[in-house]
């Protein structure tokens, strides 16, 4: 017997899904990334509500996802214990190429500036980022990646590629390895909330220790707030 084919709605579904993912997060950060920086940040705010406004709008999703205080706190020991390893590799890289008298340069020089930075970053840049990459991402093309290991790796590649913007190739492979893990985070606990505590933590340890300078939009803008 031959083997049943897809129905032609099914394939029709996923070719448009196909088209959307290309569209959303491969076409979109390349044209970003020839837009001026200060444009970044309400680009990511914009995709992402529209990202919330596709998740609210389906019946399918489960809205709990967007937080889950639960599963954050089921996944929380595992997200310490790897943050730790995280932070002591970042220490490392941040001695090789920024030397030991740039470490923790920016809450040493500018402490203002670095609190509003760990402050907001999270809330304005974490958040939003991961209602897109993971959320919206893991809800919306399910069906395009089956295997959990191919979404994961899918959807760290596409995380990097969003760095673009940034226009420094270090940042785009630092954001790839961030990628896979905050997929494989994501993918075991599918609570936001975790998955923007872990990104949370190493973002802001990356802005302290003084390999912030190639994730700069988000440091101009709180220097152009504080003065």
């Amino acid at each position: 017997m031959r083997p049943l084919e897809p129905p032609a709605a099914t394939v029709h579904h996923e070719r448009g899904r196909w088209l959307e993912l290309a569209l959303l997060f491969g076409l979109g950060p390349l044209a970003l990334s020839f837009a001026p920086r200060l444009l970044v940040l309400p680009a990511m705010l914009a995709g992402c509500a529209a990202c919330l406004a596709l998740l609210l709008s389906d019946p399918s999703f489960d809205r709990t996802r967007l937080w889950d205080a639960p599963a954050a706190r089921r996944g929380l020991r595992r997200v310490l214990a790897r943050t730790a390893v995280v932070w002591a590799g970042l220490l490392l890289l941040a001695l090789i190429f920024r030397g030991r008298a740039a470490l923790f340069h920016l809450p040493r020089a500018r402490p203002a500036v670095w609190l509003g930075v760990v402050l907001l970053y999270p809330v304005f840049s974490v958040y939003p980022q991961e209602v897109m990459y993971r959320t919206f991402f893991f809800h919306r093309y399910a069906r395009l990646f089956r295997r959990p290991s191919t979404r994961i790796a899918a959807n760290a590649v596409l995380f990097g590629w969003a760095h673009i913007t940034v226009h420094n190739v270090t940042a785009v492979l630092l954001a790839t390895a961030g990628g896979l893990l905050f997929a494989s985070t994501y993918e075991r606990a599918r609570s936001t909330l975790l998955v923007a505590a872990e990104h949370a933590l190493y973002g802001d340890f990356l802005f302290s220790v003084g390999l912030g300078g190639m994730f700069v939009t988000g440091v101009r803008v709180v220097s152009a707030i504080l003065g």
